[in-house]
């Protein structure tokens, strides 16, 4: 769960500011999980159910809700925006969520598209469920190789990694003693 619900937060930051206030609830559902590989079952340790209500430095409240465990085909990851002009809503259909798979951005109000990726993320080597997931790795490399060409500071470094450590300590504060964390 602290993985996915990393990367949901990290989307959330990027598009609505830093996370200013927030309160978590986390579940463990399921405690007992099959592993894909050998079919043996194992404990789970990490609950695998989040909801978190948040407040940016935007202002913009923010209801963020984490389910794992849940078959393929009803694995759904949507980021909706609404403001007084109109929304934006950012989808996707991937069982690991916002970090693998194809996005699709619409709006009802016209935009312009995103470019296509820099990294198609799929190869013969990745099982069917992760083709796509190094699409992050190439995305980061691409966006190195921009900062290099054009001596800009605009691709994630370690004190990105630590902002998003310290926030996720902060939502594991929040489950744990049900208290909103500043």
């Amino acid at each position: 769960m602290p993985i996915a619900a990393g990367h949901v937060l990290d989307v959330v930051e990027a598009v609505l500011g830093d996370i200013t206030e927030i309160d978590a609830r986390t579940e463990l559902l399921w405690p007992q999980v099959t592993l894909v590989d050998t079919g043996a079952i194992s404990l789970r340790e990490v609950p695998e159910h989040l909801d978190v209500i948040a407040k940016t430095s935007s202002d913009a409240p923010v209801g963020v809700q984490i389910l794992a465990g849940v078959p393929a085909p009803d694995a759904h990851f949507s980021l909706e925006v609404r403001g007084s002009e109109g929304w934006l809503k950012l989808t996707g259909n991937h069982p690991a969520g916002v970090q693998v798979g194809d996005l699709a951005l619409s709006s009802n109000v016209d935009f312009t598209a995103p470019d296509s990726p820099a990294a198609a993320g799929t190869g013969p080597t990745a099982a069917a469920i992760w083709n796509g997931a190094s699409i992050n790795v190439g995305e980061v490399y691409a966006g190195l190789a921009r900062d290099i060409l054009n001596g800009t500071h605009h691709t994630p470094g370690f004190g990105h990694a630590v902002h998003n450590s310290r926030l996720m300590a902060r939502v594991e504060q929040a489950a744990r003693t049900g208290h909103r964390q500043s």
